[in-house]
């Protein structure tokens, strides 16, 4: 059974996006347009990199044996793997974005869910539950003004319906609030999810650039922490060995 794009296209356009588009001053696509980046992909990479190297410091000074701890490999893991599951709803449903003449800054590709909201939940969604700076609520006051900050923005640039950007938040928070419950925290059930579901992405999209970059990342997080592990094993023991040799 096949799901009609412009069926799902008359269900999400409420005529909020063409009433921001026709009452929202000029100025205010440039500052949308930057606003928007706090959801990009490069941002979201660049924010999972700054999250492990941060770890990998703490790490460093507690002697911890691990090079990056399980919460961040935990963290990294769930990310991933919603980035991936975001590219094969987006692929699987189809939808079209809105038309042209609405759009302030013309996107290609599909509008259902929005890439930018979704990946802005997750990875702020994630800090927010799983990370350690400052408290939960803090956390959770920053990660919300974000989220709604992103949304908003896609909105005004005229690339999204409000259907996409609220589906996408509550798809985002439910895929957080599945993984931590089913996961238990494990690093390696999330790094080991998040490569099946790189897998998917690069099946269901026929391995177009953005399904090879999702299989990529998601495998080479999982490779990387897995190498990481055996090599700390590995140094442990060989400590261990030459304390008892002593």
């Amino acid at each position: 059974m096949s799901i009609d794009p412009a069926a799902v296209t008359s269900l999400r356009d409420v005529g909020v996006t063409r009433l921001l588009r026709e009452s929202a001053p000029e100025w205010l696509v440039p500052l949308a347009d930057a606003v928007t980046l706090l959801g990009d992909l490069a941002v979201i990479v660049g924010g999972l990199a700054v999250a492990v190297l941060v770890d990998i410091r703490r790490g460093r000074r507690d002697s911890r044996e691990r090079l990056v701890s399980d919460r961040t490999a935990f963290l990294v893991g769930v990310v991933l793997g919603g980035l991936a599951f975001t590219l094969i709803l987006k692929t699987v449903v189809a939808a079209d974005r809105p038309p042209t003449e609405l759009q302030a800054i013309g996107r290609h590709g599909h509008g259902f869910p929005s890439g930018h909201t979704m990946a802005a939940a997750l990875l702020w969604g994630a800090l927010a539950i799983w990370g350690r700076t400052g408290s939960r609520r803090m956390r959770l006051l920053v990660a919300s003004t974000i989220v709604g900050l992103v949304a908003v923005s896609r909105l005004v640039l005229g690339v999204h319906y409000l259907a996409d950007v609220v589906a996408s938040v509550a798809i985002a928070v439910g895929f957080l609030v599945v993984a931590g419950v089913t996961l238990a925290g494990e690093p390696r059930r999330a790094l080991g999810t998040a490569a099946v579901l790189g897998v998917a992405a690069l099946i269901v999209t026929g391995g177009n650039v953005d399904g090879v970059v999702a299989f990529g990342g998601c495998l080479g997080a999982a490779a990387g922490w897995w190498l990481s592990r055996i090599g700390t094993d590995r140094l442990v023991r060989r400590v261990y060995r030459q304390a008892a040799d002593r």
